[in-house]
């Protein structure tokens, strides 16, 4: 395990996590990953030295994710005296990403028959109104006195992405600055933490884990690839979809008869979420056909969008066109060429997670948008 001078990322976690307990109330954010595992065997650690147990969790159910995560939920909410689990489910969209025509599916989605549903919610959970996941954690929710200050305890860290390290770096470190609602603020008390390090307190301590990363690992997925998250939120997930067709067929089955395109994805991999340039024909050709004319009319109205607001940007620095391929460096890789424009907008980019900053002005696509009646992520109305 990695060390500080003179201590480990572990010392450091436990400190970080008394800390909580000394200013506020820590309540998990639960994923059933091994990531949020480790915070929640550190958060028992902790409250049993303290007197506090018992240690409050909530989990979001996403319905569609690898076998073993939720059996290893289940565990911890029903053999484990000293949790308080709260194990709930909103119906909400969950993005599919390689579904250009719906690019949400709901989840348990009340306007499908429950036999449709790819595994039925365990009978602890409830029902929640909250679409936004931020909104999971409450004072009201969990029973605890307003006035105190509650931390909503997140398993993410630095090493697993660059984004992810800006993220926690930029609210202020392991401990959030500003609270994400009245009351509450985020903490990430193992951000610090490799794989190896992870990996290394899960053998050494004995604690029980998501069964699923064992049978990706022994499919050959690197450490390096051993996530668990909803399978359609990214296209990045197709590196995954194949080692879950192998792993579980019948489970694999179930989710391409429950949500449209993760068949083809798998089957055919980028070239299913990417647009395909003719032969003799430019990038910016290929974004006006696959984008706009060939595209639902939402993503054809969003592409013109993202077009106006690249071409916006770039001429503030520069007297050419966008070049083809290689990215103008003034104005970023997802905007800076037409190939990365037309990659980008090939699937809408309905939750933002491409074209933002620099000018732009995509908002996220409201579930409302789709399916009248289903709600707006929070907030007032975006597009």
């Amino acid at each position: 395990m990695r060390a500080y001078v003179g201590e480990s990322v572990l010392a450091r976690s436990i400190e970080r996590v008394r800390e909580m307990f000394a200013t506020g109330e820590p309540v998990l954010s639960f994923s059933a990953g091994k990531d949020s595992g480790v915070c929640l065997e550190l958060l028992v650690m902790v409250a049993r030295e303290l007197g506090r147990l018992p240690v409050r969790v909530v989990m979001r159910d996403e319905e569609v994710m690898f076998p073993g995560t939720y059996e290893y939920a289940e565990r911890v909410a029903a053999r484990r005296d000293e949790i308080d689990f709260h194990w709930v489910y909103a119906c909400q969209p969950v993005l599919n990403v390689f579904n250009r025509k719906l690019p949400y599916f709901w989840v348990f989605d009340p306007q499908l028959s429950s036999e449709r549903w790819v595994r039925q919610p365990p009978s602890i959970a409830y029902r929640i109104e909250d679409l936004n996941i931020q909104n999971m954690v409450t004072h009201r929710r969990l029973r605890i006195d307003p006035s105190r200050l509650i931390w909503s305890v997140l398993g993410l860290r630095a090493s697993e992405s660059p984004n992810r390290s800006l993220s926690i770096f930029s609210k202020g470190g392991w401990a959030a600055r500003r609270e994400i609602h009245p009351g509450v603020r985020t903490a990430t008390p193992i951000y610090d933490w490799s794989d190896g390090d992870v990996w290394k307190f899960v053998q050494d301590s004995g604690f029980d884990y998501n069964g699923a990363y064992d049978v990706m690992h022994r499919l050959g997925l690197p450490r390096s690839r051993l996530r668990i998250a909803p399978p359609t939120m990214a296209v990045a997930s197709m590196r995954t979809l194949d080692f879950a067709r192998r792993a579980w067929p019948k489970w694999f089955d179930q989710v391409c008869e429950r949500l449209e395109g993760v068949r083809t994805a798998a089957m055919f991999g980028s070239r299913a979420v990417l647009p395909i340039r003719h032969r003799g024909e430019t990038w910016q050709e290929c974004f006006q056909r696959t984008c706009i004319e060939e595209a639902p009319r939402w993503i054809a109205d969003r592409a013109e969008q993202i077009r106006t607001d690249c071409l916006r940007w770039h001429a503030r620095h520069s007297s050419l066109p966008p070049p083809e391929v290689e990215p103008c460096l003034m104005c970023g890789a997802n905007g800076g060429c037409w190939k990365s424009m037309a990659n980008n907008a090939y699937n809408g980019d309905p939750f933002v997670q491409k074209f933002t900053g620099h000018g732009y002005h995509l908002k996220y696509v409201e579930p409302e948008f789709f399916r009248p009646g289903s709600g707006q992520w929070g907030g007032s109305p975006t597009w």
